[in-house]
């Protein structure tokens, strides 16, 4: 479980993505053997066996407890059992988002004609590369909508989301999603990362090909990088100051794309996004798309 849960988090998986579903169907496979000698023990991947592996990792993790088996070991001459802070948080948030188990919906699959959606990559990193390009050394410590990140982590965040898509364009998925990627010069290292994945999704067939157990479209995966860029460009503009109104030519379409790709995605405690927030009356679709994934656009 520790080490399915750490690859998780090294792969960039949010725990309430739909990604995570097949992992905590996995991690629950594994568990429900061990679970044969305890009172009631459940038979299957239910809302209820998650709630008592739920109960059991929380309980693990309380300090108190952990202090016990650690004791325990050194009175036994046992190793202690490694400590598994990462994908201990990993795997309780993913099943808080996760409380049943759910069939893939593959309406998120639709919609993601080829060259559209290239069209709106070029358009949204159009208009977020000349924002980066307007960040200064002394922006890079302020604070964004996006909670606990400064405008440095978000920058590196979207460079990396960038070199994901490009990983898995060419058939090679990074696992370093917690290394810097933005280095001393934030706007090269945007405009690379750029440069990168447009020649990865032309050169690869990525676009028209289709990608892990549940064959999803690649062109599906860059619209989801495209919502991702486009949403967080808008937390860099109004962290700096600078106009939302993002990719005007895309932004409409990048909307419905969220919804349809996260329209079922969980609001619960260690989700990716805040509860919907309203947004004002004649709300350009880029503040609107803020809007639908928890930022307050007002």
């Amino acid at each position: 479980m520790q080490v399915r849960g750490e690859a998780a988090v090294a792969a960039g998986i949010a725990p309430d993505s739909p990604a995570a579903e097949p992992v905590i169907a996995e991690l629950v496979a594994a568990w429900l053997p061990t679970q044969t000698g305890t009172a009631d023990p459940p038979t299957e991947d239910n809302p209820a066996a998650r709630a008592r592996l739920l109960e059991q990792l929380e309980t693990a993790a309380e300090p108190v407890v952990e202090r016990y088996w650690q004791l325990l070991c050194t009175v036994t001459g046992r190793p202690a059992p490694p400590r598994w802070d990462t994908a201990g948080a990993w795997t309780t948030a993913a099943l808080r988002a996760h409380p049943r188990p759910y069939g893939l919906d593959r309406s998120a699959f639709d919609g993601t004609d080829p060259e559209r959606v290239l069209r709106a990559y070029e358009q949204v990193t159009r208009d977020v590369a000349a924002l980066v390009a307007a960040v200064r050394p002394e922006d890079l410590a302020l604070p964004t909508p996006c909670a606990g990140w400064s405008v440095r982590q978000l920058l590196d965040h979207m460079v990396w989301e960038n070199l994901m898509a490009t990983s898995i364009a060419e058939d090679a998925p990074r696992d370093d999603h917690t290394a810097d990627h933005l280095g001393d010069d934030h706007r090269a290292a945007f405009d690379d990362s750029v440069r990168a994945a447009l020649a990865a999704f032309t050169g690869s067939g990525m676009l028209r090909r289709t990608y892990g157990p549940y064959e999803a479209p690649g062109a599906m995966i860059v619209q989801q990088v495209v919502v991702e860029l486009l949403a967080h460009g808008w937390d860099l503009a109004r962290a700096t100051g600078a106009p939302t109104g993002l990719a005007p030519e895309a932004a409409e379409e990048t909307l419905a794309a969220a919804h349809r790709i996260y329209g079922a995605a969980p609001r619960t405690e260690g989700s990716s996004f805040a509860p919907e927030r309203p947004a004002p009356p004649g709300a350009s679709a880029t503040d609107r798309l803020a809007a639908f994934l928890g930022r307050d656009p007002a």
